[in-house]
């Protein structure tokens, strides 16, 4: 039974982890991103020679849709055919290069647009697009709001703190009273971690929709 108990907190301190290892991974990301754009003044995040961008309108559908991240390289090698992001005005479009002229310069159009692109010139091209994540603009204007990151954040840390002092209470007790933990208990606690595990799911799945349902 006591190996049983520990296999569980083994468990729950795993899944932990990975959720503190990802939200850190996010707000340094973030953290990261606004220093570039606030700080140095950059008009778009580099890193280490990419960068990425959140499609707002359907000119690309269906191969890049609304709310779709596309992971752009920055280079200037682009060819016929390359899906590439360049710099319109104070806009990003992110469209396909069906032309490239002599002079240098290349004629672009969306996927979903019946009409060509005005010519763009070469020092308007950002880069080509390398990778499309889909979906991730429905993920950013949910989960990583920074008041639901610092809430879960902050619940994943009083959930580690509970853990540990009900792990040193338990070691107290077995200490003193030298007894074992039944299998009711070990049920009790699964069975609550997997309740709060749900609540938490039925959350996010709440601010998911109702930012569908709000996009309609």
């Amino acid at each position: 039974m006591k190996s049983q108990i520990s296999l569980l907190e083994r468990f729950v301190n795993f899944v932990l982890n990975i959720l503190i290892f990802i939200f850190g991974v996010i707000i340094l990301i973030l953290v990261y991103a606004n220093f570039q754009t606030k700080i140095l003044g950059n008009n778009y995040n580099d890193f280490f020679g990419y960068s990425f961008f959140e499609v707002q309108t359907g000119s690309m559908a269906d191969t890049i849709n609304p709310g779709d991240l596309v992971i752009v390289k920055l280079t200037d090698n682009i060819k016929l055919n390359d899906v590439v992001t360049f710099r319109l005005g104070s806009d990003y479009i992110t469209h396909r290069v069906m032309q490239i002229l002599p002079d240098g310069s290349y004629v672009t159009k969306g996927d979903a647009n019946n009409a060509y692109d005005e010519p763009v010139n070469k020092n308007q091209i950002i880069g080509k697009v390398v990778k499309i994540i889909p979906g991730v603009g429905i993920i950013r204007k949910t989960i990583l709001e920074p008041s639901v990151i610092i809430t879960i954040l902050i619940t994943i840390w009083l959930f580690t703190l509970a853990l540990k002092d009900e792990k040193e209470g338990k070691a107290s007790e077995i200490k003193k009273e030298r007894k074992y933990v039944s299998w009711d208990t070990i049920w009790e606690k699964t069975s609550a971690f997997f309740v709060y595990l749900g609540n938490g799911i039925v959350f996010l799945t709440k601010r998911i929709l109702a930012f569908l349902i709000k996009v309609k």
